[in-house]
């Protein structure tokens, strides 16, 4: 059965603030690497037959400036969250391909070793096929993270199995209750992916999501028509596919992959990832320090440092942000404030 990666891309990058904005997104920085991160992404999955990305037209022409010709496009009228962007992209890919293999990733997932990545994502696409399963990519995790939710998992679906059941999700924990989901060793991150058959996951928009069904198949039925397709994507409430499908679903199960995972949500990726300096500061400039250490710098100015440590500086054209990298996740807030033109 056919494996078609398919890129979830919608996102505004927020958090990446002031070197995100809405002319220059997130997915087309080189924030972790030379390339910007929709290249990185396309270049791991470069060995499947198709590759087909999900955003608003405005990203997807981005996007075509960076990669090759191959690529297919779903352009999303408006933006509604994951629910109905997946939704969109099964009923498209039925008709194209009929039933098949569907592999959702996000464009801003780090991988140290894609190899080990690839092996996973394979396993995972082969146990879709055979057990008509949704298929989510538990992370082990390494360290007590209170940035990203948890899946609990049950029991084994065969013995000997690496799949496991779903017991339950787990939001974003505090310190101490991270500290426990280590320790008890039943507990992987949520990396956000997921495999599954295009028909296992619309059967499941129609048992939890009946109006966006219903929306999907007159969208299906007017033969992908843009007066159809602008009109009932309006109407779909805006839900994630974590509330809307999997949070309910019976037929979901887990894999625990030990492969090294980040999402590059905010600043402080950069730090996990990158290595720092001679002073232990974090960039891809120039920055000359005196007892400052731990500091995420970018800016194509010389930056020079005294006596600081642990904050984020980002100096661009438009804007200058200083802040606290314990504050990383506040930039969002601070931008909602902001007038559309500075974003």
């Amino acid at each position: 059965m056919k494996i078609i990666p398919v890129i979830l891309a919608g996102g505004r990058g927020e958090r990446f603030w002031p070197l995100s904005t809405l002319e220059n997104p997130k997915q087309c920085l080189p924030l972790v690497s030379d390339e910007p991160m929709i290249v990185d992404t396309y270049n791991r999955l470069s060995q499947f037959d198709e590759f087909f990305i999900v955003a608003n037209l405005f990203l997807c022409d981005k996007f075509r400036g960076l990669l090759p010709d191959r690529v297919v496009y779903i352009e999303e009228p408006c933006a509604r969250n994951t629910s109905p962007a997946i939704g969109l992209a099964c009923i498209a890919l039925m008709q194209k391909f009929g039933d098949c293999i569907v592999f959702f990733e996000t464009a801003d997932h780090y991988y140290k070793d894609p190899d080990h990545y690839l092996r996973d994502i394979k396993k995972a696409c082969a146990f879709a096929e055979t057990y008509d399963k949704i298929v989510l990519i538990g992370i082990k995790p390494d360290s007590p993270h209170t940035g990203y939710g948890y899946i609990k998992s049950g029991s084994p679906v065969e013995a000997s199995s690496d799949f496991f059941f779903v017991d339950s999700f787990k939001e974003k924990p505090d310190l101490a209750t991270a500290q426990e989901y280590l320790r008890d060793g039943v507990f992987s991150w949520n990396s956000g992916m997921f495999i599954a058959k295009c028909s296992v996951l619309l059967k499941e928009i129609q048992r939890y999501l009946p109006s966006l069904f219903a929306g999907l198949e007159k969208i299906r039925s007017s033969g992908f028509t843009s007066e159809i397709l602008d009109d009932e994507f309006s109407g779909f409430e805006e839900i994630s596919i974590d509330y809307g499908i999997m949070e309910h679903s019976q037929e979901t199960v887990v894999l625990s992959s030990a492969m090294h995972w980040d999402d590059i949500g905010d600043f402080n990726a950069i730090a996990r990832i990158l290595k720092p300096n001679s002073s232990g500061n974090f960039s891809k400039g120039q920055v000359q320090s005196i007892n400052a250490s731990g500091n995420i710098v970018a800016s194509e100015k010389l930056v020079a440092l005294i006596g600081v440590d642990e904050l984020i500086i980002v100096d661009t054209q438009d804007a200058l942000l200083v802040c606290k990298r314990s504050n990383s996740q506040k930039i969002k807030d601070l931008i909602q404030n902001f007038d559309n033109r500075i974003q």
